[in-house]
């Protein structure tokens, strides 16, 4: 008799553990028990990582990086911090930094930038503005030929600059 007794409390315990309990005659529904298959989850997971801000897109230059076109004058290049270019035989050192091209030379420089230009040259040549892009000049040095320098994009250290003969 003692068994059926332990069997039996041990029986009632598992039921109220297992049924949860009875207010006012109603019974609490119980979390069904884990099983080994999991139903698919159809909710999407939240993404934590940051989203970085990009860049504005760099636009491109009819002769990219090939600074070999310019030897006859006229091109349209991009410039990043630094690059030689030869001129009809005039070889300019060309710097970029905070948007601003300065095209140096044995002569002296040119800069052009989205607040203007400037320059300082030696010799008979001369310096003046010209229209076009964000910021334009024009120069010679004597009996040399005209250069046209328009600046089309200028961005911390990469500038698109478009050279041409007067």
């Amino acid at each position: 008799m003692k068994a059926r007794g332990i069997v039996g409390v041990a029986l009632l315990l598992t039921l109220t553990a297992c049924g949860g309990s009875t207010k006012g005659g109603a019974s609490t529904p119980t979390t069904p028990p884990a099983t080994s298959a999991t139903a698919p989850s159809t909710s999407t997971p939240s993404s934590t990582a940051a989203t970085t801000p990009t860049a504005p897109a760099v636009p491109a230059a009819k002769d990219g990086q090939n600074y070999k076109a310019c030897v006859d004058g006229i091109c349209e290049v991009l410039v990043r911090t630094k690059a030689v270019i030869n001129l009809n035989g005039d070889k300019f050192t060309a710097t970029v930094a905070k948007g601003t091209l300065k095209l140096t030379d044995a002569k002296g420089y040119i800069s052009l930038s989205r607040t203007g230009s400037s320059s300082s040259r030696r010799g008979n040549g001369s310096v003046g503005g010209a229209a076009g892009g964000i910021a334009a000049v024009q120069w010679n040095d004597g009996d040399g030929p005209v250069h046209i320098a328009t600046l089309t994009y200028a961005e911390g250290d990469t500038v698109i600059v478009r050279f041409r003969k007067g």
